[in-house]
């Protein structure tokens, strides 16, 4: 016969998974060492390469001149439902902060639920790219960059190549997060395409997945 205190005090199965995986999470949000720079050799799974870009037309400005706005506008473009920019050391420029350089850092609430903090590694003519930082959901470099391909013409294009910082971040992108990075970025693109005076002509993304392969050892 069962020891009915015993019984009576068994937590469910499905409490125990649920406590697991709000321990995890809690984990993730609070990761060791949260502000070191991290790289594809820091995630897990395959590499994840995306391209988003936009052809812009009638644009007032040219590359070089859209690159310095978005440099410093960049986090006032993503929406903040998909990715809220805030400064980590300073405020931001439009919240009479100083002017984001490289070393710069950001801290990043993506949809409302993950944190994530990044930092400007590259700054310059016509490329502007995020490392990320320990605590992020990816480890990799985001990258934007403007191109003049004519007369008021320019190409506009996002590029991002990281791993999933871990398994769980994995599953996240698998089931939606993928959906709600390109919904943010291609509102950077369409914000980089209003401050050029131009409009947008045409538009695409693109996603390819490959293994990571470590390094050869030297």
């Amino acid at each position: 016969m069962r020891d009915p205190v015993r019984v009576a005090f068994r937590p469910p199965r499905p409490l125990l998974l649920v406590v697991a995986v709000l321990g995890y999470t809690a984990y993730l949000q609070n990761p060791r060492d949260p502000l070191r720079p991290t790289d594809l050799p820091d995630g897990v799974g395959p590499v994840t390469h995306r391209r988003y870009w936009a052809e812009v037309q009638g644009a007032a400005l040219d590359a070089v001149a859209v690159t310095a706005l978005v440099g410093q506008r960049l986090p006032d473009l993503a929406p903040k439902g998909t990715a809220w920019f805030r400064g980590l050391d300073a405020p931001l420029p439009s919240q009479g902060g100083p002017p984001i350089r490289p070393g710069t850092r950001l801290r990043i609430l993506m949809t409302f639920t993950r944190r994530a903090r990044v930092q400007v590694q590259v700054m310059d003519a016509t490329r502007v790219c995020l490392r990320t930082l320990r605590l992020h959901a990816d480890a990799g470099t985001v990258t934007f960059r403007a191109l003049d391909t004519g007369p008021g013409r320019l190409r506009l294009e996002v590029e991002s190549v990281v791993r999933a910082a871990s398994w769980p971040d994995r599953a996240a992108y698998l089931l939606a997060a993928h959906l709600f990075q390109r919904l943010n970025w291609e509102a950077v693109l369409t914000g980089a395409a209003r401050l050029s005076g131009g409009q947008i002509a045409g538009r695409g993304h693109r996603t390819r997945e490959y293994a990571y392969v470590p390094p050869a050892a030297r």
